[in-house]
């Protein structure tokens, strides 16, 4: 094997397709500088033995130039008269004949109004008369070489109007010339089967929908730009990658002889494998048997990726026969083997071409010309026959859905195409019926054929007095040629002749040629049937409106994902030039927002990195006091206007003591100790007193809505829509503490940050506020964290790292957690339960819900995955301490007396086990404090609630009894008096 990669920087840098005719004479390449490339593959081919300066002579023999924008694909046909198919990123798809070299465009023709769709995927059919695109709008298109007609293929099927077509990203026919395959974004495989009949047209149907190779995992929602696959030279198999299969990507290769089933899987590039192409060879290896007619007989895949690696797949063995790794700079987007089976190109975003060629038997021997007869010859058997005739299909689930006929007597002629756009400049006044025939292939699915010039006409109904025009009906809706999918009843635009009520509400239903024909109905006049969007559309309303006000849970709006114009315009821009790296799933587009004026007050709210789900408006909701059982706040929104304000009424015993009324919204409300606080949608807080009524303070302007509004005893906590975090203190009306950063900080939203979209980051699980106005937040990765003001930044208190690993996780007892304790001393003024114990029950909380296994399994991974390598035996006393030193502090912060005290103990009986002398000195020295008699102060002779000496003459006791610690504690105790020099 021999790799050489072509020193030439083609393509403005990036070649995002490679191909070689079946001639083995020229490969075309193609990217971003919107030319075609043309070379001589006998020149490509002997690259392995010549000079670099040899080389750099290698030139292309034509430069196509009909594209002006970056192509995405190229692809030669399969038979003489050689042609070269090619589509860019904004639709055009051009036809090449090599022999003249003259160009020809296919698509979009001028009249056609959905353009600007990138083209994905091409494919030649194996006769190189059928020519295959897809787009990103969905659509897969279909041209007939022979006869100039075009045609879209995935026509919505049946009664699915509805359904719209997702982007197809690649597609392939196969080598016997009846079946075509397309795989798109949606995780569905489409397998089409073809035929040509007795009048030489061309008859397609979908024959079955795949979509079991891809689960939920969300490692293969990556976004894929290319996506290549492939069919074996004997059509036994074709190739899917990308798929999955209990959350472990892979390369599946399905089987016709088992009904597509997956036969053969791939597993080793994880989810970064996006080409996969056939040896186009069957190769046989060496068998034990004694008989001379076993065979062991294999494919060869090549298959590449994001993962900028090769790998070379033998399909009688498990693991790759050949990895290549960091081939290219960037990924590998396109790959493709000569006629011979020895050689393999490889195109990549870093805009080079390389060679990989192998040794004639270094692949294994080629098959045997009567054994190989017999395998196609075996394929052909398991070819279910084409019928004609309409037919359903079923699928697993026992749902039936017609299968339909695409026939090419449906299709149009492209001359009649660009015609038509010809005279519909000309003439304005015919633009309906233009739009109406540019669309005729559409209109096959509603049992409209329009051929010609169009003349609206009356057609009789065998009902009496049943009047419908078809022709005003269907043309009021024909806009657009994107229009594929309208439903059968819809009504139309234009003003219909006026006609009698409908003595029935029936559709007439005919066949025609073996389809259904359903004669559309004139609905315009009222009386007759309602659509059945617009009864679908009353029903879901109904139902939400049902739903949302049985739900006791309150719902949240969506963050926001608007930015300025200009950022949408860069990041647009960015993406056209993008270098091709690994590519992240995109999770938001961006929407644009305009300013009126220049004047922006606030830029935080248009252009803040954190973005947080708003609580919806609720109909009214009720809010019981803490302090007294019978007074209860009453809130019932308006219209949130001067003609309808929202209402508050505060209530005793049921009698209302105090209201007010807001020409707002009002979200969320609490209770303090003095005070009730209430927030509008337009982010303004109100404070009432808690018995009166009067106002507390003039209303808080926060200039975005608020997320959390949370109080305990004075202190309010407000947290806003972009994660501002604000603590007043309402008994001294002053800022208590405002963090700078926000939420931003702990949410971890640089790991997945892209400048061209808005990313995901953790979910808020708990915001609330301590008695000492400390605002703790929890995140859905199991982390909790405090705010620590006098230091103005978050602090970890609890994660997931000291659940995994720590002996004392889970040490609280759960009366701590879940009820006040009863037996608390008088240096114990904290009568709450445990702080850590709380945010330690959330972080269990996360974990359990993300592993989804039992809690013993997910403990036990830190003996199976760390503890029994070499060089870790110590660190699950390592985590533990640092598990015991993170309690302490934070004890010390929130003024957890018991547990502190709790703690202190037990880490000073941790430390004198493991003989770890130097903490135990700097444990009693930070416990003993200052020792002078001047500086022996109440505030310095207490630490957390307990007398200094006193708690150090308790780890001094709780500890004697460890020999390696007695020389530091002697030390000690001579300084407390508790041991004296006689002694």
């Amino acid at each position: 094997m021999k790799l050489l990669v072509l020193p030439h920087l083609l393509h403005g840098g990036e070649v995002h397709s490679v191909d070689i005719d079946s001639s083995n004479s020229y490969v075309a390449t193609a990217g971003n500088d919107a030319e075609i490339c043309v070379w001589d593959f006998k020149s490509l081919s002997n690259i392995e033995a010549a000079s670099e300066e040899e080389l750099l002579k290698i030139k292309p023999v034509h430069v196509l130039k009909p594209h002006s924008h970056p192509v995405k694909v190229a692809r030669w046909s399969l038979k003489s008269p050689l042609f070269l198919a090619s589509g860019d990123v904004s639709g055009n798809v051009f036809l090449t004949n090599m022999t003249d070299m003259s160009h020809k465009l296919l698509y979009p023709w001028p009249s056609i109004q959905d353009k600007n769709n990138e083209i994905a995927d091409i494919a030649w059919s194996a006769d190189s008369r059928l020519l295959a695109w897809s787009t990103s709008d969905g659509k897969v298109h279909l041209y007939d070489v022979l006869k100039e007609t075009y045609q879209v293929l995935n026509q919505a099927q049946g009664d699915n109007t509805k359904m719209k077509n997702t982007a197809q990203k690649s597609l392939a026919f196969n080598h016997s010339n009846n079946n075509l395959v397309t795989m798109g974004v949606d995780t569905f495989l489409h397998l089409y089967q073809y035929q040509y009949d007795s009048c030489d047209n061309y008859q397609f149907k979908l024959t079955n929908k795949i979509s079991k190779l891809m689960n939920n995992n969300p490692t293969t929602m990556v976004t894929i730009n290319y996506e290549r696959i492939s069919w074996s030279s004997d059509d036994e198999f074709f190739s899917v990658p990308s798929a999955s299969k209990q959350h472990t990507s892979l390369i599946s290769l399905l089987a016709r002889s088992q009904d597509w089933e997956n036969k053969i899987s791939l597993v080793g590039h994880d989810v970064n494998c996006d080409v996969v192409r056939f040896n186009p060879y069957i190769f046989q290896g060496d068998t034990e048997s004694n008989d001379s007619h076993s065979y062991n007989v294999y494919h060869i895949i090549a298959s590449a990726g994001s993962d900028k690696t090769l790998a070379l797949w033998n399909t009688s063995k498990e693991t790759p026969i050949l990895v290549l790794r960091e081939l290219s700079k960037k990924p590998i987007v396109d790959i493709c083997w000569d006629n011979s089976g020895t050689k393999l190109l490889l195109a990549s975003l870093d805009g080079h071409i390389s060679v990989v060629s192998f040794d004639q038997l270094e692949l294994g021997t080629h098959v045997p010309d009567d054994l190989l007869q017999k395998l196609k010859d075996s394929q052909k058997a398991n070819i279910k026959p084409f019928v004609v005739k309409e037919s359903e299909s079923s699928s697993k689930r026992g749902q039936k859905a017609t299968v339909e006929l695409i026939e090419q007597k449906d299709s149009i002629k492209l001359s009649d195409a660009f015609a038509e756009s010809a005279d519909k400049n000309d003439s304005k006044d015919t633009a309906a019926m233009e739009n109406a025939r540019g669309d005729s292939i559409e209109d096959s699915t509603n049992g409209i054929e329009v051929h010609g010039d169009i003349h609206p006409q009356v057609l009789e109904s065998n009902a009496p007095g049943q009047i419908d025009d078809i022709m005003s009906t269907a043309m009021g809706e024909r806009t657009r040629v994107t229009s594929s999918t309208k439903t059968k009843g819809a009504s139309s635009r234009s003003t219909p002749k006026p006609a009698p009520a409908s003595s029935t509400g029936d559709q007439k239903v005919t066949t025609k040629n073996g389809k259904k024909r359903i004669q559309p109905m004139l609905i315009s006049n009222g009386n007759g049937p309602v659509s059945r969007s617009t009864t679908l559309a009353k029903g879901s309303d109904a139902d939400s409106l049902s739903k949302s006000s049985s739900k006791p849970l309150m719902e949240f709006d969506k963050p926001s994902y608007a930015v300025s114009e200009e950022v949408r315009k860069e990041s647009k821009r960015d993406k056209a030039q993008e270098d091709g790296g690994p590519v992240k799933k995109i999770r938001r587009e961006l929407e644009p927002v305009k300013f009126i004026g220049t004047a922006v007050l606030n830029p935080n709210t248009a252009f803040a990195k954190v973005r947080l789900s708003v609580p919806k408006v609720r109909l009214a909701f009720q809010i019981p006091s803490r302090t007294d059982d019978r007074i209860l706040l009453d809130i019932k929104n308006g219209q949130g206007n001067e003609n309808t304000p929202s209402c508050l009424t505060c209530f005793k015993n049921e009698q209302p003591i105090w209201s007010d009324f807001i020409p707002r919204f009002i979200q969320l409300a609490t209770e303090g100790t003095s005070f009730w606080a209430v927030c509008t949608a337009d982010g303004q807080l109100i404070t009432y007193h808690h018995i009166s009524g009067k106002r507390f303070l003039p209303p808080i302007v926060l200039g975005s809505p608020i997320v959390f509004l949370e109080s305990y005893g004075d202190y309010l906590m407000a947290v806003t829509a972009i994660g501002e975090l604000f603590v007043w203190d309402m008994q001294q009306r002053k800022l208590h503490l405002h963090c700078p950063s926000s939420l931003a900080s702990i949410l971890d939203s640089h790991t997945k940050f892209r400048e061209d979209t808005l990313s995901k980051s953790e979910n808020i699980t708990m915001c609330s506020i301590t008695s000492k106005g400390i605002p703790l937040v929890t995140l859905s990765n199991g982390s909790g964290y405090l705010f620590n003001a006098d230091m103005g930044v978050w602090q970890t208190v609890t994660e997931a790292w000291w659940a995994f690993g720590s002996h004392y996780w889970d040490s609280i007892s759960d009366d701590k957690v879940s009820m006040e304790s009863h037996n608390l001393t008088s240096q114990e003024p904290n009568h709450e339960s445990s702080i850590l114990g709380l945010l330690e029950h959330k972080t269990n909380e996360e974990i359990l819900r993300k592993s989804r296994v039992g809690r013993g399994k997910f403990f036990n991974k830190i003996s199976k995955n760390l503890i029994m390598k070499e060089g870790f035996e110590n660190l699950e006393n390592s985590i533990s301490l640092s598990h015991l030193e993170n309690r302490i502090l934070c004890c010390e912060l929130l003024g957890e007396f018991r547990d502190f005290h709790d703690f202190l103990i037990t880490y000073s009986k941790r430390i004198c086990e493991l003989g770890l002398k130097a903490k135990l000195f700097e444990l009693c020295e930070r416990i003993l404090g200052p020792n002078s008699d001047s500086d022996k102060s109440t505030s310095n002779s207490q630490l957390c609630g307990y007398n200094r000496e006193e708690l150090l003459k308790e780890i001094i006791l709780a500890c004697a009894q460890y020999r390696d610690a007695q020389r530091i504690l002697n030390y000690f105790g001579k300084k407390l008096g508790l041991i004296n020099d006689e002694y």
